[in-house]
């Protein structure tokens, strides 16, 4: 994994090879993020566009259902945290990464906070594209349905890894 890279710095930031940043200063809004809120993870807000980045329904993603006054259990309750996604990588090297194309980012974001606090920036940072053939755009319902289950069984295992901290 490429956190354990000898020339991966401080904080490593997770971006789709579709997506893009929203502006110059996306990379140091997350850098500023990590010293105000001393966390040990921040994630942002992003908009959905087309291949074009015209917004399109639903339009900007904030995740305000989950927040640092509502507490660290909440992110338990919905089925992602948003993006982009940033990690204080020594915190990142101590965690074994699941190895899998779908649902690791949730699973890394529960197991940082059962510890340690989620930093949040609610501006948009991130453009998440999306078009026809894209993998994401129209998912069939058995596969939302396994992806959903997967997500079920991460949030099993966190559960039980939180009983087990008392």
């Amino acid at each position: 994994m490429g956190v354990h890279h000898r020339q991966c710095g401080k904080f490593a930031v997770q971006l789709d090879s579709d997506d893009v940043y929203s502006g110059n200063d996306t990379l140091q809004k997350i850098v500023d993020a990590f010293y105000e809120q001393q966390c040990a993870m921040v994630v942002g807000t992003y908009r959905m566009t087309n291949f074009n980045m015209e917004t399109i329904p639903p339009g900007i993603i904030d995740h305000r259902e989950w927040t640092p006054e509502n507490g660290r259990n909440n992110a338990l309750r919905i089925n992602g945290l948003g993006a982009p996604r940033a990690f204080y990588t020594p915190v990142l090297r101590e965690i074994k990464v699941p190895n899998t194309s779908y649902g690791e980012d949730y699973a890394l974001g529960l197991s940082i906070s059962r510890r340690y606090q989620i930093g949040r920036i609610y501006d948009v940072l991130y453009l998440c594209r999306r078009w026809e053939d894209n993998s994401d755009a129209s998912l069939d319902i058995v596969k939302m349905n396994t992806n959903n289950l997967y997500k079920d069984k991460i949030r099993t295992w966190e559960l039980q890894a939180r009983k087990k901290l008392k």
